[in-house]
């Protein structure tokens, strides 16, 4: 999938729809035309740094991966995530942020 997302559009337009966004809601939620979101998912309009960063903390995501393609997160912490989204039971969960907030206090 990362050769189908080359262009700035198409990592919008993958990201809005990881978001589960249509066009219609994610401009809304921009204050934007559908065209306009439209026009920028073609790659038809050049977007300005103040919208690239509206769309980047719009879509949960940088400026720097909407526009070069290249992600500055650390896959320990999407491993992380995954781990505790598997503790199911309340007090495992307790136990754990417990543990975790004792090792950011070392």
């Amino acid at each position: 999938m990362k050769n189908e997302l080359n262009t700035v559009g198409a990592r919008i337009k993958a990201c809005r729809k990881e978001m589960g966004y249509s066009q219609e809601t994610f401009a809304a939620l921009l204050y934007m035309k559908k065209t306009t979101i439209c026009r920028y998912e073609k790659d038809e309009h050049d977007i300005p740094s103040s919208v690239i960063v509206n769309l980047a903390k719009a879509l949960h995501t940088t400026p720097n991966y909407l526009l070069m393609g290249e992600s500055d997160e650390d896959s320990w912490t999407e491993d992380m995530l995954n781990i505790l989204e598997k503790i199911t039971d309340p007090a495992m969960r307790a136990l754990a942020m417990k543990q975790l907030k004792c090792i950011t206090e070392l």
